[in-house]
């Protein structure tokens, strides 16, 4: 049966069909919009209304408000997105009839968000094809199904996925189908974009350099790819070159792979004590654990694996292209019947009604928001393979997750493309409005105040009795010529 899995990631979207020969479609989580084109996904072909950070807000009342002023809705953001690397990856792989789709969200997210994307892919009708509606599986679990021959059939696998925004962390029972044991825990100091920016700061101040009196952003922006690059060369070689250029300045930056272990060792070191929290948590000793499984691009790094067995005392298994790990394992979840949930499910139905395509007019809405058990607040390029976009940069201000109240936006979508808002005129500008508004208080209050003063001024009337003298007129005629 032919099917298409794509993982969703904070920094990076992969695409691909449940064939290991195939090749897949790998884009950054950029979605560009333009006027007389279609939507592009990933570093864009030419110029347009960019728009990113929109996985981390999918379920958020918010929307995201685009160069031009519109505001967009993440949930419609992400659909859209998801339809354009489905429709490119099923060109790449040359299907003869429609095929089944899947989608590995994070499996951090809480029961709001996947409700909020589930709503918007149904309103897409090319993400139900023949009439078979994509199905939301975790990528967690995705990852397992995909190594599912090199990890051991007992105990209980901890399944780790470096991502650029942060490591989640999730424990599966390997001796049944690789269902989940609790939620998963998101541990955002150990991150890709995280080890990125300190290797940025590393060099800069090897030069002398301040990062924030670096008045090039462009500069900047390349240089901190280039440290993305030397990061995955250390992954296999002991030293590398970061070549900088920068405003007055061109050189050849060393990074030796110690340097860079030494930068993620205090942070690796609470990660791995984040996952002996959450094994005690459960009651899981570590003769339970058979083994952990790695996917991301932080599996590559030596470091990594070796600290992980040391201090957890287990088999490691890495994926062998951690990147599509998530996205080969939905293309093979597709093609499966779907799963109905036991009558006495109670960690298993979050995840269940993840994998049922929501029917139409059901209430998803009303299900309790389940948050991880215990998120790390702090602090993505992502890690390896990643983040390819320089663009990105320009966009960061909607990447990070707000977590303050804030108050309900409606959307309004126009017909055709289903865009949330058309691009707002200059006149209907609330701005303007404002400042219309504040020049005429300014001036009405103005002119009260003068008044008010120039009454203050007025000499007051005197109560004393004047007596005038007036001098003698002495009147001369002047005879006329």
């Amino acid at each position: 049966m032919n099917s298409l899995g794509m993982s969703i990631g904070a920094t990076q979207l992969v695409a691909t069909d449940g064939d290991p020969g195939g090749v897949p479609v790998v884009r950054s989580s950029l979605l560009t919009l333009h006027e007389d084109r279609p939507s592009e996904v990933g570093v864009p072909k030419e110029p347009g209304l960019g728009l990113a950070g929109f996985v981390d807000r999918v379920g958020d009342p918010v929307g995201i408000v685009g160069a031009d002023g519109s505001v967009h809705s993440a949930d419609w953001v992400m659909a859209e997105a998801i339809r354009v690397m489905i429709a490119d990856a099923a060109v790449v792989a040359n299907f003869d009839s429609p095929p089944a789709l899947a989608a590995a969200v994070p499996a951090h997210w809480g029961a709001p968000a996947i409700a909020a994307l589930r709503a918007a892919i149904d309103k897409v009708p090319a993400l139900a094809p023949g009439g078979q509606p994509m199905k939301l599986v975790p990528d967690a679990r995705a990852a397992l199904l995909s190594v599912r021959d090199r990890v051991p059939d007992h105990g209980v696998v901890v399944i780790c996925d470096f991502g650029g925004t942060g490591t989640s962390i999730t424990l599966a029972d390997a001796a049944g189908s690789g269902a989940p044991i609790g939620q998963t825990v998101r541990f955002r100091d150990f991150s890709g974009q995280r080890i990125d920016q300190e290797l940025l700061a590393q060099v800069l101040t090897g030069l002398n350099q301040d990062p924030d009196r670096t008045a090039s952003l462009g500069a900047l922006t390349r240089l901190r790819d280039r440290c993305r690059a030397a990061k995955e060369h250390l992954s296999t070689d002991t030293t590398t070159v970061v070549p900088v250029e920068l405003p007055g300045l061109s050189a050849d930056v060393r990074l030796t792979r110690s340097e860079l272990e030494e930068l993620i060792r205090e942070p690796l070191s609470a990660l791995i004590g984040k996952i002996q929290e959450t094994l005690e948590s459960h009651n899981i000793t570590p003769a339970g654990v058979s083994a952990v499984l790695t996917v991301g691009g932080g599996s590559g790094i030596p470091l990594v694996t070796q600290q992980l067995s040391e201090r957890l005392r287990c088999p490691i298994v890495a994926a062998p292209q951690p990147q599509l790990a998530a996205a080969y394992g939905a293309a093979l979840m597709a093609g499966q019947p779907d799963e109905t949930p036991p009558a006495d499910a109670t960690m298993l139905s979050p995840e269940a009604t993840m994998m049922r395509p929501v029917p139409a007019g059901e209430e998803t809405a009303k299900s309790p928001a389940s948050a991880p058990i215990d998120t790390v607040e702090s602090g993505g390029l992502a890690w390896s393979e990643a983040d390819t976009s320089p663009e990105l940069e320009e966009y960061q201000d909607y990447s990070a997750p707000t977590t303050e109240a804030r108050p309900e936006v409606m959307f309004s979508p126009a017909p055709g493309d289903y865009r949330d808002a058309e691009p707002v005129h200059w006149f209907q500008r609330p701005i303007l409005w404002f400042l219309a508004a504040a020049v005429f208080s300014a001036a009405v209050f103005t002119a009260l105040f003068i008044a008010w003063q120039d009454r203050d001024e007025a000499p007051a009337p005197s109560n004393r009795t004047s007596t005038t003298t007036t001098a003698p007129t002495t009147a001369t005629s002047t005879p006329n010529p």
